[in-house]
Formats: C-alpha cells, sequence, structure tokens
C-alpha cells in the first residue's frame, strides 16, 4: 500500500491524527522539491518515532520505479507539501501505481487552492489558474486571464518555483512580468499573499504599483480580482 500523506501549509504540526497513525506502520518518506515548508523532516520523525528519508526529484521522476517497487511489498508513506494532489507530479505516481497493482490511500490536508479564502474573495467566484513561469511563456497565464476577465471570475497565479535549490520567484518578480507583458496595466487592482496557512500569512491589495514597493514573503501567489462582491471588498478594504 502507498500512502500519499499532505503536510499542509505550516510545520509538522499540521498533519492529521490519521496521517500519524498510518504513518507509524509505514516506511516513511517526504518530498519537499513541490513547494516550500516551514518543517522539519527532524521534527516530523519526532512525531511519528521513526526516521523520515527525505526524496529528491529524481527519486520520484527518474527513479519512480524503484520507489514504488518498496511500496509492492510494504506499506510505504510519501508524505508531501500541501495536498498529495494539488501538484501534477504526484497524479503520476498515483498512475504508475495503479499500473503495478499498487493500491493508494489518499489522506488530504489544506493547499493553497482552499487557503487563498484567506483573502476574502469567495471561492466559487475563481476561474482557471495559471502559473506565472521563470521561462517567462505567458501564452498560458494571458489566455486564463483574458477568459476569467470576461466572466468577472478572479485569476489565480502561482509564481513559479524550485524548492530543491530554494528559489521562489517573488510578487514584485510577478508583477514586474505582467506589467512588461501588458497583461497588468500599473493601477489594475491585484493582491500578493505570501504563507497563507501559516501563523506568519501575508496578505496585501493595492494598485499593481503600490503592490511593488511591499516587501511579500515566499512562497507567494498573485491574485487579479474579477467583479466584487460587496462582502469580498469589505473583507479586503479591513485587511
Amino acid at each position: 500500500m502507498l500512502y500519499l500523506i499532505g503536510l499542509g501549509l505550516g510545520d509538522e504540526k499540521d498533519i492529521s491524527l490519521r496521517a500519524v497513525e498510518m504513518a507509524k506502520t509505514c516506511d516513511c518518506y517526504a518530498e519537499l522539491y513541490t513547494n516550500k515548508w516551514f518543517g522539519s523532516i527532524e521534527g516530523l520523525g519526532h512525531i511519528l518515532g521513526k526516521t523520515v528519508k527525505l526524496l529528491k526529484r529524481q527519486d520520484l521522476e527518474d527513479k519512480l520505479d524503484v520507489f514504488l517497487k518498496e511500496a509492492k511489498n510494504h506499506d510505504v508513506a510519501l508524505f508531501v507539501p500541501g495536498d498529495p494532489l494539488a501538484a501534477t507530479t504526484h497524479t503520476a505516481v498515483i498512475l504508475e501505481a495503479r499500473k503495478k497493482k499498487i493500491a493508494v490511500k489518499i489522506i488530504h490536508n489544506a493547499s493553497i487552492f482552499s487557503a487563498i479564502a484567506e483573502t476574502g474573495l469567495h471561492l466559487y467566484k475563481f476561474g482557471r489558474t495559471s502559473t506565472i513561469p521563470f521561462s517567462g511563456k505567458l501564452e498560458s497565464a494571458k489566455e486564463s486571464l483574458t477568459t476569467n476577465r470576461k466572466r468577472g471570475l478572479h485569476t489565480l497565479f502561482l509564481l513559479d518555483m524550485d524548492a530543491e535549490v530554494k528559489l521562489y520567484m517573488t510578487a514584485a518578480d510577478a508583477l514586474k512580468i505582467l506589467i512588461k507583458s501588458k497583461m497588468l496595466k500599473p493601477m489594475d487592482t491585484a493582491i500578493a499573499a505570501a504563507g497563507l496557512g501559516t501563523e506568519n500569512s501575508q496578505i496585501a491589495w493595492g494598485t499593481a504599483k503600490e503592490l511593488l514597493l511591499k516587501d511579500i514573503g515566499t512562497p507567494a501567489v498573485l491574485i487579479v480580482p474579477g467583479k466584487l462582491h460587496f462582502h469580498e471588498k469589505e473583507f479586503l478594504e479591513g485587511l
């Protein structure tokens, strides 16, 4: 059996009692390259009462067969930042496990897709999500923003990162890219948020020009709001 267990958005204290119960019967691994996590592998191991081995990107991409071979013969737990199904990497792991007749159990946790409600925006009013990549290829992002704007929906932009080398796009970097590409005007309204779901969450809203002057941490997201409900506007004004 393979257990995919979400670590949530903060640290090791965010894992569920069910996750602890399950993991105590497993060989335990964790990957931390798909997102920034604020906990420690040692702290997680202390909660579980066992060693947690850290996997690198190549272990789950180039050497996935080796990892799954162990899950074929033993109960294995793979801890991942946020929610297990928020990253397509883990969907690929599940599909490959199914091909090998390995049972998979998901233990969910918080992800950015629910934590953005901390901004006061209604989740059902978000349209298609896109990533702003380091590569500068913005075709998908432009399409999402254009479509969402036409429908009056909010647009969530995830910001590119490489957690293995601790490289994270900042909100200011993303805003500069959007302004340079003319996807945003300096006076357009935007929301920048970082560390959502943690004790040090940050939310700032204003014009893109104003947000460029804000010191926003990582991991960060940008939201270009659509038509605001009066409750949403009231919430934002109270930040």
